[in-house]
């Protein structure tokens, strides 16, 4: 018997090739992995724009914001239409009656992208006020909040104003001539209708023309509030008080009593980008802004490059932040619940406010602001236009073991950094300062501030701190009864810790202090040792 290996080797080996099953499993396979990578691929898409579109939100509020609160601030009073008389109802806060001539020269000015005023701003600088309207968006999916008045020099006087014009016989209607009409805020949002909403014997009404929505809304105030806006209407609400001295946004729209929830999860005037068919990002919009509530006029922070700006330039009681290592010590007690901003009507519930004569009170007389929520205003906004690199630290202080003794959880060890305007980090914040206004405001606390700032002292990073109290300490560091003995020996504690810091290292820390509704001699020796600045703010 003869072997003949290579040829039985031959005839061993297999076909390597694939069948046809085996093919049709590896192009089904592939057309999977294919198909999610291409959802991945839209789904990050998708994420970058919509981080663009808020960071161009946040942006293109800024400087609009800016100007109308410093304009709101250095005001004398607001001027609007009121539907029912006010407790302190005064004609000459009435705008259309008073001011029919500026009001329809803006509506001119506007031309076709319409002009529907809100409210107007007495200067005492000026014979004629700046009004703030709304008109038509830039690109006709939504609305605009416009600025129509004098124009304002470099050096914030007003073009042609009584302490600016070199002409003292200038005429009202070469004034008038010098009037223009400016874009604030641009992309406010339209109230949506949603079918999946609404009730079986529902159905959203026919869509109209921006335009024709525009001319068909009211914008005049009842109870202090302009109307609750409706299917395609301007997503802008606006809240004032009896003296007509308050401009906040408040939430446009207004439950129906048969509903529980929000349908349309609104809870804020809002801004918001949108294409042709569908919206690309949205941001809820927070201001509030009293007259005369800072008496000082402040000037810039503001970049006229378009970028972002240097830092924050501050509102009623924070001033200048340009530190880019910050900590906000806030005074979460109960005393903080006081109302600042009466709106002369009455409600059917009763709710609680502390009043510095009486101590808590419960009264059906409804509060258009209260410190605390004048307070969460401006945070909101620091919150929202502080540069992105900016590392930010948060604390509330009140007496160990009440509601509002207690610390942001993302800065309980070290600052962190905010990141861009669409960052989890901003709207953590943002959660933990309206946080301080919940449950019964003798659930807060008293006033303790010593931890908190210790804390700060802690950190080898913080280089300023921002602190607020509308109060005295309830005791002094250890636990005694507080007293004018203690003003010099807090100061002294804490410029010796700055001392410590430098000798291991680290940076000393700048306190700058807000006292509301009270001269706070304590409060101005700790700023003056850190050197730090000393404000106070009067109940607004």
């Amino acid at each position: 018997m003869r072997y003949f290996p290579a040829q039985a080797k031959q005839l061993n080996v297999k076909s390597k090739g694939f069948t046809i099953p085996e093919l049709m499993v590896g192009v089904v396979a592939g057309t999977l992995i294919m198909g999610a990578s291409s959802v991945a691929l839209r789904s990050t898409q998708t994420l970058i724009s919509e981080g663009q579109g808020k960071a161009t939100l946040r942006q293109n509020t800024t400087n609009g914001l800016r100007l109308m609160r410093s304009e709101v601030e250095r005001s004398m009073n607001l001027l609007v239409t009121r539907t029912d008389p006010s407790e302190q109802d005064d004609p000459e806060t009435d705008l259309i009656s008073n001011h029919a001539l500026v009001v329809n020269l803006c509506k001119t000015k506007a031309g076709s992208q319409g002009f529907k005023p809100i409210f107007g701003i007495n200067m005492v600088e000026l014979d004629d006020p700046v009004i703030y309207g709304v008109s038509l968006s830039s690109n006709k999916r939504g609305y605009s909040l416009m600025r129509c008045g004098a124009p304002l020099n470099m050096d914030g006087t007003y073009l042609g104003s009584k302490t600016a014009s070199s002409d003292a016989t200038a005429t009202d209607e070469n004034y008038r001539s010098e009037m223009f009409i400016s874009r604030i805020l641009d992309d406010i949002g339209t109230i949506p209708c949603k079918v999946s909403d609404l009730a079986e014997d529902e159905a959203c009404p026919t869509g109209q023309p921006l335009t024709d929505v525009l001319e068909q809304s009211d914008f005049a105030f009842t109870s202090g509030k302009t109307p609750a806006r409706t299917f395609q209407q301007p997503a802008i609400r606006v809240q004032t008080d009896i003296n007509t001295k308050l401009v906040k946004f408040i939430d446009p729209y207004t439950l129906d009593d048969s509903k529980t929830e929000d349908p349309y999860q609104i809870s804020a005037s809002y801004l918001e980008k949108t294409s042709d068919v569908k919206s690309q990002t949205k941001q809820d919009l927070y201001f509030a802004a009293f007259a005369r509530a800072d008496k000082r006029v402040r000037y810039g922070f503001n970049d006229t490059n378009g970028n972002q700006g240097d830092g924050y330039s501050g509102g009623a009681f924070f001033q200048n932040i340009t530190s880019r290592n910050v900590r906000f010590i806030l005074d979460g007690s109960g005393s903080m619940s006081a109302c600042v901003a009466w709106s002369g009507e009455y409600g059917n519930k009763r709710r609680r406010f502390y009043d510095p004569s009486q101590g808590y009170i419960r009264t059906y007389r409804i509060c258009s602001f209260t410190r605390m929520e004048a307070l969460q205003h401006e945070m909101v906004d620091i919150i929202q236009n502080l540069p992105d690199a900016t590392k930010m630290g948060l604390a509330s202080f009140s007496t160990d073991g009440r509601r509002n003794n207690k610390i942001w959880d993302l800065s309980e060890s070290s600052l962190v950094e905010l990141g861009p305007a669409n960052s989890d980090t901003r709207q953590s914040a943002i959660d933990f300062v309206l946080s301080l206004s919940s449950g019964d405001p003798r659930d807060w606390g008293g006033t303790m501030p010593w931890d908190s700032l210790d804390q700060a002292f802690t950190d080898g990073i913080t280089d300023t701190v921002y602190f607020l109290s509308d109060g005295k300490p309830n005791k002094d560091q250890n636990s005694s009864y507080w007293s004018s003995s203690d003003y010099e020996t807090v100061a002294d504690y804490y410029a010796g810790l700055n001392a410590t810091r430098v000798t291991n290292g680290n940076r000393s820390i700048k306190i700058n202090s807000t006292s509301v509704g009270l001269d706070s001699e304590w409060m101005q020796l700790l700023s003056s040792r850190t050197s730090g600045e000393y404000i106070k703010v009067e109940d607004l």
